[in-house]
């Protein structure tokens, strides 16, 4: 028998609907920084099998309900992700269907008394929670226990409310850089919106004043966030043709000069054969020029009509003035200037590295993004590269408040690099890039002003880094890589020693100690990657039509991974006939490129709940 005024069900039950995963509904409600919010400031409750807990409390007091002392009791059962925090934990394991339970077997009698959260699973990547109270003995308790947990569930909605409507107002940024070429403000912009959205599918873009740009011929252009998980997009362009003027044939001709008589072993492979028909065409005009120099053509030019003699003058003029300032000066001019760096040509490459860096650190600075995707083209990735290799040293270290210091994200990607005995399988670019970007999400959530997460590279010269990008005779690419003026991907180490006695690891990052505000006497240090780190945390994926035969595919570019490092995720295209340089951004002449380059940008885009800190807001008060 039931004693007097005991209710007809021994437990109760509430339960809200949440428009997160299970998983990140689970590691977000008992973190240190979250918990006070929804349960009360001096609760304890840890994913740890046989670890202490106090929970909310209320009784029923002259016909209402007061919060009464809380309630200790221990965690008894546990099928629970750990909460986000440095501390070693003790948890069991998430099962595959994503359904998380934490029971507290409270101290107070009867024995049966339990609190048992659940979340489970719904459509549309949706969550739902259900805390039940078993053991009540008394309609009191019933009402009282409604109270608490009722209560604490319009705390969880409140807070899930606020992070959902931050995640729907979420911003993304692109920037593309337009390669070699007389190009024109906005024509790479136009051309990649167009392409690589889809209008078909509702991705309508629209184009706006470039706000952020110094240049006034600038505009941008904003994509509109769809119904899935691509949220807002704006796209920017970096435009830096008219930085680059006044370059000389002799500039033009001295570079290719030496990039011809470089040694075989820094020329590309898939060149090396181009290279040698040059050379030997270069030898034989010089032969045939020197020949007619010893011999007495005016009998031949004689037997010419006196109209073609004074037309072919001016036709050969004309044709070597457009073959000069179309090609040799227009096109490989600008790689001349950008890629040699010749006292000539500093203050050039100084204006536009500096014009990308303010350009990202206006991005940086407005507050209003969530991340940035940078795409460079041709020699535009080249100028990428190094924006985002100077923007790394200024922006790495900047730091705000934070009071998670988590590095576990980070040290695993440095375990890549030390495999463990037995352990030789490996690691493709693709099982690294989810890797990083974990890392990334770690390092934002550690405070840290580093919002690129992606760097895209279509038709990259960069592939013939060895041949292009040496400083001098005797200081070679491999030299400028190991002392870290070129970031890598992974980045460059060094070997430090390990706990383990007279064992060694090799590391790209280092120990970075700040003040802890909470306690301003006291020390705490997070784990960030050095100076060259850049793409410890920033996923780096190129793409690259195959060359073949004479004017098959894309000369300019190939893969980055033997230059650059086996975490570079080289996207190799399908061949192509006819010169495929323009192709990249370009539906009409080659629609699976276009789809390549769209996945590469990973374009859907959502930050884990765990971003979402309760900031402004303050621990619940029990009423």
């Amino acid at each position: 028998m039931n004693p007097p005024n005991a209710p007809p069900h021994s437990s109760i039950r509430v339960a809200l609907n949440l428009p997160f995963r299970t998983v990140e509904v689970a590691e977000y409600l008992l973190r240190t920084d979250v918990l006070p919010y929804w349960l009360s400031n001096d609760s304890v409750l840890l994913p740890k099998l046989a670890s202490f807990a106090r929970l909310p409390h209320a009784v029923a007091v002259n016909g209402g309900i007061e919060y009464s002392t809380p309630l200790s009791g221990t965690v008894t059962s546990l099928t629970w992700p750990a909460a986000a925090t440095d501390a070693d934990t003790d948890t069991g394991q998430a099962p595959d269907s994503e359904t998380f339970e934490l029971v507290v077997t409270l101290d107070s009698a009867p024995a049966t008394r339990r609190v048992t959260f659940r979340l489970t699973p719904r459509a549309g990547q949706a969550s739902r929670i259900r805390i039940e109270h078993s053991g009540l003995t008394n309609v009191g308790e019933v009402h009282s226990s409604v109270k608490v947990w009722q209560g604490a569930l319009n705390r969880i909605g409140r807070l899930m409310a606020r992070a959902d409507k931050s995640r729907r107002r979420e911003r993304q940024a692109v920037i593309v850089v337009h390669g070699i070429g007389e190009q024109r403000p906005g024509q790479l912009l136009r051309q990649f919106v167009t392409n690589v959205f889809d209008r078909a599918a509702g991705e309508v873009h629209f184009v706006k004043p470039d706000y952020v740009a110094s240049l006034l011929e600038m505009h941008m252009a904003t994509v509109p966030r769809n119904d899935g998980t691509r949220p807002t997009t704006d796209v920017y362009e970096l435009y830096w043709a008219h930085l680059i003027r006044d370059t000389t044939v002799a500039q033009v001709y001295g570079w290719m000069f030496r990039l011809m008589a470089s040694c075989d072993d820094k020329i590309p492979r898939t060149l090396i054969r181009l290279v040698w028909g040059l050379r030997a065409t270069i030898v034989v005009a010089l032969l045939v020029f020197a020949w007619l120099m010893t011999q007495d053509v005016s009998a031949w030019l004689t037997g010419l009509g006196l109209g073609s003699l004074a037309a072919l003058p001016a036709l050969a003029a004309t044709a070597l003035k457009v073959f000069r300032d179309q090609f040799i000066v227009g096109y490989a001019g600008d790689a001349a200037r950008y890629l040699e760096p010749r006292p000539e040509n500093i203050a050039r490459r100084q204006e536009i590295r500096e014009a990308g860096a303010q350009l990202l650190d206006a991005l940086h600075d407005k507050g209003r993004y969530a991340r940035i995707i940078v795409y460079g083209h041709s020699l535009g990735s080249v100028i990428a590269y190094d924006i985002l290799s100077h923007a790394w040293t200024r922006r790495s270290r900047r730091r705000g408040a934070q009071p998670k210091t988590s590095s576990r994200a980070l040290r695993a990607l440095e375990d890549l690099l030390n495999p463990r005995p037995r352990k030789t399988a490996a690691v493709s670019a693709e099982d690294v890039q989810p890797m990083q970007h974990a890392a990334w999400l770690e390092y934002r959530r550690n405070g840290f002003d580093w919002l690129v997460s992606d760097f895209v590279t279509a038709g990259s010269p960069l592939s013939h880094a060895r041949w292009l990008l040496n400083l001098d005779a005797k200081t070679q690419f491999a030299d400028l890589v190991r002392e870290r003026s070129f970031p890598t991907c992974p980045p460059q180490t060094e070997t430090i020693a390990s706990p383990v006695p007279n064992v060694h690891r090799q590391a790209f990052t280092f120990t970075h100690a700040y003040v802890d505000e909470q306690n301003l006497r006291a020390k705490r240090s997070v784990q960030v990657p050095h100076h060259a780190g850049l793409f410890a945390l920033t996923r780096w994926t190129n793409l690259y039509f195959p060359y073949s035969g004479l004017i098959d595919g894309d000369p300019i570019a190939g893969p980055l991974a033997e230059e650059f490092g086996a975490w570079v995720r080289d996207v190799r295209l399908n061949d192509a006939k006819g010169f495929a340089h323009s192709r990249y951004t370009d539906r009409d002449l080659d629609p699976e490129a276009v789809l390549q380059v769209r996945a590469a940008l990973n374009l859907p885009f959502q930050r884990p709940l765990a971003d979402y800190a309760p900031a402004g807001l303050h621990p619940s008060v029990l009423d």
